[in-house]
């Protein structure tokens, strides 16, 4: 049985006004830590329809309107039909607000071109998808997989075709000279050679991490985070450095480091983790978040894990 309902996505998408852009990045990261993944294509397809609206600050309006209400119902329906019809190998088709009801609704319309709209559809799901990867050092690999799985299957096929990678540390070696060859080795992904490492891509990786992990962390906080960890294992360090933060966390092109911050926060909440979460906090607001932003990502991210308990208490902090 689904946990959403109409009326659960009328309100995170609506009660927190401060996160009214974001609100989907913060449902999603909630529901991956809360493995709830089989909840997330619903909020990809509500977010696909009703980001294209603009805002209205009038909850009362909003939650009570019979054609929101629709909307709503029709994204948890489609969201389902869509998965199902993935398996099945047909093409996914284009989520836009129904026909039958598209000038009932209340809201003014973001966009009137329909390049327009698939290019914020596009950087929504490009969105979503990459609040899922950047979590899988905080929620894990197993979550991660199936959350990603479970998005591609409801995602229209026009939007998974313009997937933006990272730049590659490494160069597979795809043909040369007879002593190049020699030297290359088979990897999974393909051979490498001496030279497949681009230096420069781990030099800047490096130091992006580098930046990020200060802006998070105050100098003296960051010194001794690092301190902790190096005496706790230094590999751990080493991990946290070189791939958590250099190569995952710090990639802004399609998640600023905002945003980042409070999907972090989201899915530190129903973790319980305190010195974390705390760190957190202020590192959100270290990346320019406002607290209003902060406290409505705390607040969406308590009200989404009554779905699953019924009774969840408050961070200390």
């Amino acid at each position: 049985m689904s946990l959403i309902t109409p009326e659960r996505l009328l309100k995170i998408a609506y009660h927190y006004p401060h996160i009214h852009n974001t609100w989907y990045l913060i449902a999603t990261a909630t529901l991956l830590e809360l493995n709830l993944v089989e909840e997330i294509p619903a909020v990809l397809h509500f977010a696909l329809r009703q980001q294209l609206f603009e805002f209205c600050n009038d909850e009362e309006k909003i939650i009570s309107d019979e054609y929101l209400l629709r909307l709503a119902e029709d994204s948890i329906s489609s969201s389902k039909a869509c998965v199902k019809m993935y398996s099945t190998g047909v093409k996914i088709p284009d989520i836009l607000i129904p026909v039958t009801y598209y000038k009932k609704i209340p809201l003014n319309y973001k966009y009137n071109r329909g390049e327009d709209v698939l290019k914020k559809q596009q950087f929504i799901v490009n969105q979503m998808r990459e609040v899922i990867l950047k979590l899988v050092s905080m929620v894990g690999l197993p979550k991660v997989i199936n959350a990603l799985t479970l998005l591609r299957a409801a995602t229209p096929t026009r939007l998974v075709e313009n997937t933006p990678k990272r730049p590659s540390q490494i160069n597979y070696f795809n043909g040369g000279g007879e002593e190049i060859a020699a030297a290359a080795t088979d990897t999974i992904d393909g051979q490498i050679t001496p030279k497949s490492v681009n230096v420069k891509q781990v030099k800047s990786d490096l130091l992006e991490g580098s930046r990020l992990w200060n802006t998070v962390f105050s100098k003296n906080l960051g010194v001794r985070i690092r301190k902790q960890m190096l005496n706790a294992y230094p590999d751990l360090w080493y991990y946290i450095n070189n791939h958590v933060y250099s190569y995952l966390l710090s990639y802004n092109h399609i998640l600023t480091s905002k945003k980042t911050s409070l999907v972090i926060i989201a899915c530190l909440i129903p973790q319980d983790v305190q010195p974390q979460l705390k760190g957190y906090l202020k590192g959100a607001l270290n990346n320019g978040a406002t607290k209003e932003e902060v406290m409505d990502t705390k607040s969406l991210a308590l009200e989404i894990c009554k779905w699953k308990t019924g009774i969840v208490s408050k961070p200390n902090l």
